[in-house]
C-alpha cells in the first residue's frame, strides 16, 4: 500500500505487472468501486520557445514594473490588447477580501520572494503543505511535510538519458547528439502564486490580480511531473477534507487552481474527488492544456472544473493552447511579436520567479521579474 489519496482511496502497488494490468485486476473485485492508474501530470508553463523566454530588460519604472509592455494584460483592452482584462475596474470594488484563499497547485513556493512573503509577514502566502510522496521526485530530501518550499525542479543530462530512471527524456531532445538535455528549474509555482497574489502598491515588482487574497501553496509537481495520487489528495486537502497521515487544513479554499495537466479523459478518481469538492462549494480552476491545440487535458476536462484556455494579446487562441468543447473562460496566454531574430519578446506574461537558481550546483537569489 501507498500513500492515502481520500477516505476511501489509497495507493496500491504490485511486482510484475503494470499499473495498467493491477488497474483492471482491481476494477474487476465487486469489492472495489473503481481501480485506475496512477499517471502524472506535469506543469503547463509558457512554451521554452526561446524568443517567448527572452524578454527585454528589467525595467522597475512605477508605470510598468517590468518588460516593454509591462503587464499589458491587467490593463484595459483596446485595438492592441484586445485580451487584457481591464483589472483597475474590479480593483475599484476590491483588491481581494483576505477572508478568501486561493489554493494553488504547483512545483510549490519561494516564501522569499519580495513580490510575495509569509501571511504572518504580511504576505500572501499561507503555510501551505507539500504532498510530493516520493522523496526522488520530491528532490527536497523527503516525502510528504509541512514544508511546500520549492527547491527547484531541475533535471541532469544524466537522468534524462539513463533509460530505466524516473526522469528519462524529461529534457529536450538534442538531435545533433541523439541525447536528451539537462533542463533549469521552472520556478512555476511561484510564477504562478504572483500572479494570483503578489503584494501590490509597494513600489517593487509587479501586481497581482488579487493582492487581498491569502494564498495557500500545495506542492504536488516535483522534477518533471507530479503523480495524481498527489495532486488528487492536495485537492481533497486544499477543500478542507482530511486525509490520513496530513494535519487538517486550518484554511480551507475557497478556489483551487492547477496550471497543471495531462493528456487523456477524466478518470473516475479525479471526477469522485472534484465532485466532492464541489459539494463544499470549491471552485476549481486548470489549465486546458499546452499541446498546440489537442483535446482538452486532465484535470480540465473533468466535470464542474472551469478549464482555461490561453489568448494572445490580440484575443486570438494562442498557438500552445489547447482547444475543446470543456473550455468554459479564456484569458491572456501570452505570446511574441518578432520581427527577427534576438529580438525582444513584446507581450509575454509578466510574472515573479527566481531567476538566479540555474540547477545542482546551487542557486544564487535574484529579484527577477520576468516571463
Amino acid at each position: 500500500a501507498g500513500s492515502a489519496v481520500g477516505d476511501r482511496t489509497q495507493v496500491v502497488r504490485a511486482t510484475g505487472m503494470d499499473s495498467a494490468t493491477l488497474a483492471r485486476q482491481l476494477a474487476a473485485d465487486p469489492e472495489v468501486a473503481y481501480a485506475v492508474p496512477n499517471r502524472r501530470k506535469r506543469v503547463l508553463a509558457a512554451p521554452n520557445d526561446p524568443f517567448y523566454l527572452q524578454g527585454p530588460s528589467v525595467n522597475l519604472n512605477a508605470q510598468t514594473g517590468g518588460p516593454i509592455s509591462g503587464q499589458w494584460y491587467l490593463r484595459a483592452p483596446d485595438d492592441t490588447l484586445r485580451s487584457a482584462i481591464g483589472i483597475e475596474a474590479a480593483w475599484s470594488r476590491t483588491l481581494g477580501s483576505s477572508d478568501v484563499v486561493v489554493a494553488v497547485l504547483d512545483t510549490g513556493v519561494r516564501f522569499e520572494h519580495p513580490d510575495l512573503g509569509r501571511a504572518s509577514a504580511g504576505g500572501p502566502l499561507l503555510p501551505g503543505y507539500d504532498f510530493v510522496n516520493d522523496a526522488e521526485v520530491a528532490n527536497d530530501g523527503s516525502g510528504r511535510d509541512a514544508d511546500p518550499s520549492d527547491p527547484g525542479d531541475w533535471t541532469t543530462a544524466a537522468e534524462n538519458n539513463n533509460v530505466s530512471g524516473l526522469f528519462h527524456a524529461c529534457g529536450p531532445f538534442d538531435p545533433a547528439s541523439g541525447r536528451y538535455q539537462a533542463t533549469t528549474s521552472s520556478w512555476h509555482g511561484t510564477i504562478t502564486a504572483s500572479l494570483v497574489g503578489a503584494r501590490t502598491n509597494n513600489s517593487v515588482g509587479m501586481a497581482g490580480a488579487a493582492p487581498g487574497v491569502k494564498v495557500l501553496p500545495l506542492r504536488v509537481l516535483g522534477k518533471c511531473f507530479g503523480y495524481d495520487s498527489d495532486i488528487i489528495a492536495a485537492m481533497r486537502w486544499a477543500a478542507g477534507i482530511p486525509i490520513d497521515g496530513v494535519p487538517d487544513n486550518p484554511n480551507p479554499a475557497q478556489v483551487i487552481n492547477m496550471s497543471l495537466g495531462g493528456e487523456g479523459s477524466c478518470s473516475a478518481a479525479y471526477q469522485d474527488a472534484i465532485n466532492e469538492i464541489l459539494a463544499r462549494n470549491v471552485t476549481i480552476v486548470a489549465a486546458a492544456g499546452n499541446s498546440a491545440g489537442a483535446p482538452v487535458g486532465t484535470p480540465a476536462n473533468c466535470t464542474g472544473v472551469i478549464a482555461v484556455l490561453a489568448l494572445r494579446h490580440a484575443g486570438t487562441k494562442v498557438g500552445f493552447s489547447d482547444l475543446g468543447p470543456e473550455i468554459a473562460i479564456a484569458a491572456p496566454g501570452g505570446n511574441c511579436i518578432n520581427i527577427g531574430a534576438g529580438e525582444p519578446c513584446l507581450y509575454p506574461i509578466l510574472a515573479a520567479t527566481n531567476a538566479g537558481a540555474r540547477g545542482p550546483e546551487g542557486s544564487i537569489w535574484t529579484d527577477a521579474f520576468n516571463a
